[in-house]
């Protein structure tokens, strides 16, 4: 028999410990308690929240035709970016809906207003779409037409009204301001080379005038190049709006951050363009490779070394030799500031993102939803050409939403407000 003080001894002990369990258990290493630290949440498909749901008919999928964008080498992995007007042309529309290419040469951009889903039609592909940036009452749509021709359109929403249509190249854009719409167009020749035009959101109403290269302190065009609008070739002749012929090397980029400015660097030479009255001017120009680092800068890589300016103005500040190399210059990057950005890949450059928890959210919508992808793939041959692997998952981390195709229908969701999302939405709101 155990001896009764053995029993009382035992008793307090455990007593005590239950108590100093209930003082630290809570309390993780970092905090000074010697519990280790919580894991992450368990994401399921029970943590997001679905906002949507589009039934897609068979042989309708997100997809563009004949896009390209010209400034970016190489495409992303497709859905990806981040609803931002500079990044690749992508079929989601931000949080606001999705644009579909269908049998028989058929299109419809399907919007997401009112509870309801609202479909603007088209009797060609689309290969680009996009809502102007800072509103959502304005879609700019371009079509591929018979022949290798395309044709820009801006609409008015949510009655549909054409404001205005130009025929034009295989991609158009908004400026990042949403000032104005930029297209480009194919000349037969010199292939080398890009003719540029600038329309307001109102109309090509004014005057269509073409850049002259006449800045004497910035040297000469290149040699025969077309400065004249009578030297155009016909369809850039019809071209209404402010236009400017660009050189086009291999590697060449663009970006139009405002309706009066843009960018443009090919072959080592950058050059930065103003838009006046009598139309596009060189304002500054010079040798290196550029960086966008939208919508807060521009960095320049030059012999001397690195400097960085505003979107606005070619008045360039030196860069200190302890920061980091910059990224390639992709727009799938979202600049949270200066010295941070990342990808809906958890890409990271820059020490202003070190406390971003890691991306989690992707990893969790693939796995929520593949049991409905097998089933798609069950009843439709055709998802398993589109969707190989799995569902595709398009990250709006800036919009704490999602978009997902699972095959036979897109849904949007509602992503977790985790510290990651609200640390992004903070830092886009603050540029």
């Amino acid at each position: 028999m155990i001896p009764r003080r053995y029993l009382i001894a035992t008793l307090f002990i455990a007593a005590m410990l239950v108590l100093l369990a209930v003082v630290q258990a809570p309390r993780s290493r970092s905090a000074g308690g010697f519990a280790t630290d919580a894991p992450p949440p368990l994401l399921s498909l029970e943590s997001f929240r679905t906002l949507a749901e589009l039934p897609l008919r068979d042989g309708w999928s997100p997809r563009f035709q004949s896009t390209r964008d010209p400034d970016q080498p190489l495409p992303w992995p497709f859905g990806g970016g981040f609803g931002t007007p500079w990044e690749p042309a992508s079929p989601y529309l931000g949080d606001q809906g999705v644009a579909l290419n269908g049998p028989d040469g058929r299109s419809e951009v399907v919007l997401w207003r009112g509870l309801e889903w609202r479909r603007y039609r088209f009797e060609a592909p689309l290969a680009s779409a996009r809502l102007a940036p800072h509103r959502s009452d304005r879609l700019l749509v371009t079509v591929a037409l018979p022949q290798g021709r395309f044709n820009t359109q801006l609409l008015e929403i949510p009655e549909g009204r054409v404001l205005w249509a130009v025929d034009s190249g295989p991609w158009s854009r908004f400026s990042w301001d949403g000032r104005a719409v930029l297209v480009g167009l194919d000349p037969p020749q010199p292939r080398e080379s890009l003719l540029l035009s600038s329309l307001p959101l109102d109309g090509p109403e004014a005057e269509p005038t073409l850049a002259d290269w006449s800045e004497a302190d910035l040297g000469p065009p290149p040699r025969r190049w077309i400065t004249r609008p009578a030297l155009l070739w016909p369809d850039g002749q019809d071209l209404p709006g402010h236009r400017l012929h660009v050189p086009w090397a291999p590697g060449a980029r663009l970006w139009f951050p405002r309706g009066d400015r843009l960018w443009h660097v090919s072959g080592g030479q950058w050059t930065l363009w103003g838009l006046q009255e009598t139309g596009w001017r060189r304002l500054a120009t010079g040798t290196g490779s550029l960086c966008a680092q939208p919508p807060l800068a521009f960095g320049l890589v030059a012999a001397q070394g690195r400097s960085r300016t505003e979107p606005e103005a070619a008045e360039w500040s030196p860069v200190a030799e302890s920061e980091p190399p910059w990224p390639d210059c992709d727009p799938a990057w979202l600049w949270l500031g200066p010295s941070g950005a990342l990808t809906a890949w958890d890409q990271r450059w820059g020490a202003d993102i070190e406390g971003l928890g890691r991306e989690r959210q992707r990893e969790a919508l693939v796995r929520a939803f593949r049991h409905e992808w097998r089933t798609a793939v069950d009843l439709r041959a055709s998802v398993r050409g589109w969707l190989p692997e799995g569902p595709e998952v398009a990250l709006r981390e800036a919009r704490e939403s999602a978009w997902i195709w699972v095959g036979d229908r897109i849904l949007l969701v509602r992503l977790q407000g985790l510290d990651r999302l609200r640390t992004i939405q903070r830092a886009v709101k603050a540029r």
